[in-house]
């Protein structure tokens, strides 16, 4: 049996990708933008108004506000280059930020909300805090989530058409909304996607506990709405908290992604079989890839080619990835 062959590892100056980015962070920015109007126009709502819903839901957009800030700022932090003792770059700085957002302004933000509705919903049951609902106040309540729901509403629309772009741009059939959320490695995506769509249901039940309380003349329906605001927030904390943990534990390729890349790889000219593939994906864009290939003559200078053969396949069957390769010539056996 020939000499097992030590790895070859092929240093590449990481490629720029250059596919079109015009619309990267638009649903961030905009998802602030439409936030920081929101919260405002809630929190004069809420003092003008007490309703627990609106203070809920003001809650609520203060916690957006501060995830699309935590988003942008792990997005400049990530950009940085690293000074050796991250070999990898700072990619992974985005999952980390993610997982904060879910973690700590989404999950705190909505036990506090659900604290102050209880708060409120036991003084309206023991007979400390009045039920007679003042009417024309709600309606200026409702007024302004009627206003908000169209502004989440437009900032989920360009969440939408943001995930559109990306599945167009790295060639995946086209998925649902959900099915999209479940495999994206966009951290900041998919926390904005899982923001804006939270923020819709919450103003639904906000609207609804105050409509019921201007109908009936109860706050408690209102006390009530504020509650299911809290714990649509405590819920969608720990979808994301799952989701932006997977990614930072480190997830792999998707599965139409990993089919390129093997076709990719066992059509290299010199490659008598792919023995092993493992991929990890450092950010959305940016890729680690390690081969275990069996060449067709395990002769150093062969396999230096077809190693370069290998990489130049991958990097031409799917150039929207920034990719890490390492290859190793190995030989077949059946514990593979």
């Amino acid at each position: 049996m020939p000499p097992r062959v030590p790895p070859i590892m092929l240093p590449r100056k990481r490629e720029c990708i250059m596919s079109d980015q015009k619309n990267a962070g638009a649903a961030v920015k905009a998802a602030l933008l439409a936030n920081v109007g929101v919260a405002c126009a809630k929190f004069a709502a809420a003092a003008f108004t007490g309703s627990s819903s609106m203070f809920s839901e003001s809650v609520h957009s203060v916690a957006d506000c501060a995830n699309e800030l935590v988003l942008m700022l792990g997005d400049k932090a990530s950009d940085r280059k690293s000074r050796g003792d991250h070999p990898f770059g700072l990619h992974r700085v985005k999952y980390l930020a993610s997982f904060i957002v879910a973690t700590l302004l989404f999950f705190v933000g909505g036990v506090f909300a659900v604290s102050q509705a209880a708060s409120k919903l036991g003084g309206l049951i023991d007979g400390t805090v009045p039920r007679e609902a003042e009417s024309m106040e709600l309606i200026a309540a409702l007024v302004v989530v009627g206003v908000s729901a169209c502004l989440e509403g437009y900032g989920l629309h360009t969440s939408i058409h943001e995930a559109r772009e990306r599945m167009k741009r790295v060639k995946v059939e086209d998925d649902s909304l959900v099915g999209f959320w479940r495999r994206t490695k966009s951290a900041e995506l998919a926390s904005v996607m899982m923001e804006d769509t939270l923020a819709l249901i919450g103003l639904a039940f906000a609207g609804l506990g105050i409509g019921l309380s201007i109908i009936t003349g109860d706050e408690l329906y209102d006390a009530i709405g504020g509650m299911l605001v809290g714990l649509v927030l405590v819920c969608g904390s720990a979808a994301l908290a799952f989701k932006s943990g997977s990614l930072l534990v480190g997830e792999s390729l998707d599965p139409s992604t990993r089919a390129q890349v093997v076709k990719a790889v066992e059509s290299t000219s010199g490659v008598d079989r792919l023995i092993n593939m493992q991929a990890i994906h450092m950010d959305e864009d940016s890729v680690l890839l390690c081969l275990k290939v069996e060449t067709s003559k395990l002769d150093r200078d062969f396999d230096v080619q077809t190693v370069d053969k290998i990489e130049t396949n991958i990097r031409g069957a799917l150039p929207w990835y920034e990719w890490e390769i390492y290859v190793e010539p190995d030989i077949w056996r059946a514990q593979h």
